[in-house]
């Protein structure tokens, strides 16, 4: 069903919307105490130095009062894991291999662990948007660089599973945005086609991945981490957050 979406000063006519996760729908807050439980039992599982344990939680982000050091966080899962190895093997001398197989394993605990229902918080007008949308008859489909399973996790804890009809991530498409698949598989999950979707985004790789698929419009967002300026050249509006969109009947 086509739906009337009315974003700033645009207006699209769209029967699927593709959102990106962190940053469009929810904010960072979660990640900096995901990334100190990673960095906890990384450091537990090592045997890690004071001085290690704080150069492995700086790496990986964790707040320390500053809010603008993201460390590892906006890399895509499969990055981060490596990356996150990548270190620790520098660090420590230990075999890189081994310590892959380590990371995996702990931020999968994690992932399975975390009182996430506490520390998620949705953007400013993502729950009312997605609500309108299911209101009016559209598909919402979520496409992340994180893990699906974790990203169905992430909904369920926000009560959102049952107003999202698809979740695309790296463990079911591992091309990353800004490549149109993830994109193409998200609309094939849910029985549409690309012109006839909308991309919503805080980053440039999202919206040229909407682009690239063909989609009839990318939404930029300032809620995330994309600038105005490296989201302008992408999108057909700029949003301060998603409470200037609606559905109009």
């Amino acid at each position: 069903m086509s739906v009337r979406f009315r974003a700033g000063d645009k207006e699209f006519r769209a029967s699927v919307f593709l959102f990106d996760k962190d940053g469009t729908l929810i904010t960072f807050d979660h990640w900096f105490r995901v990334m100190e439980e990673r960095a906890r039992r990384l450091v537990r599982r090592l045997g890690l130095t004071a001085g290690e344990a704080a150069a492995l939680a700086d790496f990986l982000g964790v707040d320390r009062g500053q809010r603008r050091h993201w460390g590892i966080i906006p890399l895509p899962r499969p990055e981060a894991e490596a990356a996150t190895a990548q270190f620790l093997s520098e660090l420590t001398g230990l075999s890189l291999p081994a310590l892959a197989g380590l990371v995996r394993e702990v931020f999968a605990e994690v992932d399975a662990d975390f009182p996430f229902a506490r520390h998620l918080r949705p953007v400013p007008g993502a729950e009312a948007l997605l609500r309108a949308v299911r209101r009016a008859g559209g598909k919402v489909a979520v496409v992340t660089h994180d893990l699906a399973s974790a990203a169905r996790q992430h909904l369920r804890a926000l009560g959102w599973e049952e107003l999202v009809d698809g979740v695309v991530g790296l463990d079911v498409c591992p091309l990353k945005k800004p490549a149109p698949d993830p994109l193409l598989c998200a609309c094939a999950l849910v029985g549409r086609r690309p012109e006839e979707a909308v991309m919503v985004g805080d980053m440039p790789w999202d919206l040229q991945a909407g682009r690239a698929a063909g989609c009839r419009g990318t939404v930029g967002v300032l809620t995330g981490l994309g600038r105005a300026e490296e989201l302008a050249p992408w999108a057909d509006v700029v949003l301060a957050d998603l409470r200037e969109a609606r559905i109009e009947k």
